[in-house]
């Protein structure tokens, strides 16, 4: 496994090749009313909101982690990262080095609505990752809100 930190994403990831390969897993099942809106944003023409459950969100409050953290992680993804991501319906880790937590994301779509769902907050840097998960490294990040 690699985690890509640079700007520009790795040849290989073409999006209309790789979308073609795996499909959106989520199209035409996506429940729009499911979990709490932490943020919304709009890119390129798509919707995306930034979600997460109660229970998730009292985790985070439980092991000392403040979830406005991984918000900065998913914009720091870009434009490009956001939309491959949104097309493949894919799950994601960004692990930021500064800030030692890792987040773990779920990217649901339909047309131009993305849900970008914060499943849980690891509060540290090293993490074992299932098959198939993308990796994404923040290093010296300097943005926030």
């Amino acid at each position: 496994m690699q985690c890509y930190t640079g700007a520009k994403l790795p040849e290989f990831w073409d999006k209309r090749k790789e979308t073609e390969k795996m499909g959106n897993r989520f199209k035409g099942k996506l429940d729009r009313t499911r979990g709490i809106q932490l943020f919304k944003f709009q890119y390129n023409g798509i919707d995306y909101r930034v979600k997460s459950s109660q229970h998730s969100l009292d985790r985070f409050v439980d092991h000392g982690v403040n979830y406005q953290d991984s918000l900065t992680g998913i914009i720091a993804l870009g434009k490009e990262r956001l939309d491959y991501f949104a097309n493949q319906g894919a799950d994601v880790a960004i692990i930021d080095k500064q800030k030692h937590i890792t987040t773990i994301l779920v990217f649901e779509s339909e047309g131009n609505y993305c849900e970008i769902r914060i499943c849980t907050i690891i509060p540290r840097d090293r993490v074992f990752l299932k098959d198939g998960t993308k990796c994404f490294c923040l290093k010296n990040f300097k943005g926030g809100f």
